[in-house]
């Protein structure tokens, strides 16, 4: 059974003439016949019985009817939205992000994109890297946003735009005086760091690695707003995205450093699984966010 069979049925049941529908369907009458029979073998009963020179429905063709009425509705209804969709008209999204770019990027491409593309549904799992990672091998998301490396060889990834960390410290701190400190000054500090998964915690301890400084994490706390808060009250300092804090330095609250010969610059990353249908709405958002941060 298929919807050119049962919209064969729908029109000789309506005209209750074969010759006819042939003709609107411009179709043989032989073949609108066999659809016919097929569709009575199928469900074992007869839909039609000519008596005389008229075609007339059976109870059970009655019945049928009103079935194949709605279905081809349910049908055209489908097709309609899908087009629809695949106009862009409406639509769904399901978007990863890792905690910096969730909270400091993500809102305003999707807030941009939502101006312009009214009816499209976004939803947003913010996470750390390691759990965005997981939630694109499993096809809990769409496409994802990260600052930290990605390790599944199933995943494919690409720059999206740049990004670079900073030290930030309170501005009653004694280096908030300071622009640029040597990385001997931090040898005391008391850092305040994300938890281990995290993009940023990453980067950070590649850098100091590399760069050979030793620093004291007091605390590990699940996202930056807490960071930023304990910094200002002055427990310790962090190494934050420069994104994360301009509000508090532009109010004075934080004082952001550059440490010598560090190099703290880093990339945010757009990825996907491998194995992902890139709809015609996915494409054209992708192409919405890199314009969005090329601007």
């Amino acid at each position: 059974m298929n919807e050119r069979k049962l919209k064969i049925f729908f029109e000789v049941a309506k005209s209750l003439n074969m010759t006819e529908v042939a003709r609107n369907l411009y179709i043989s009458q032989p073949a609108v016949s066999m659809a016919i029979s097929e569709l009575e073998e199928e469900l074992g009963v007869k839909l039609f019985e000519r008596i005389g020179k008229k075609l007339y429905l059976t109870y059970e063709g009655k019945i049928f009817l009103g079935y194949v009425r709605r279905i081809l509705n349910i049908y055209d209804e489908c097709r309609t939205k899908i087009e629809h969709i695949a106009n862009l008209k409406y639509g769904k999204l399901k978007i990863g992000a890792s905690t910096t770019i969730g909270i400091y990027l993500l809102p305003e491409i999707i807030g941009s994109f939502s101006d312009v593309f009214k009816d499209i549904e976004i939803s947003i799992a913010i996470e750390n890297t390691k759990i965005i990672e997981s939630m694109l091998l499993e096809n809990k998301i769409d496409i994802a946003f990260v600052e930290g490396p990605i390790y599944s060889e199933e995943i494919v990834v690409k720059d999206f735009c740049d990004d670079e960390l900073v030290v930030i410290v309170s501005s009653n701190h004694r280096l908030a005086k300071f622009n640029e400190i040597d990385k001997k000054e931090l040898e005391d500090e008391k850092f305040i760091l994300r938890e281990v998964g995290s993009g940023t915690r990453e980067v950070f301890e590649k850098a100091f690695y590399k760069s050979s400084i030793e620093y004291k994490v007091a605390f590990e706390l699940g996202n930056t707003e807490a960071i930023k808060k304990a910094v200002m009250a002055n427990l310790g300092i962090s190494c934050v995205s420069k994104r994360c804090v301009k509000d508090e330095v532009n109010l004075g609250r934080i004082s952001m450093l550059k440490v010598k010969d560090v190099d703290l610059s880093r990339k945010f990353y757009f990825i996907y699984h491998k194995d992902k249908y890139f709809s015609n709405l996915l494409n054209v958002f992708i192409d919405y966010a890199y314009n969005f941060v090329s601007i």
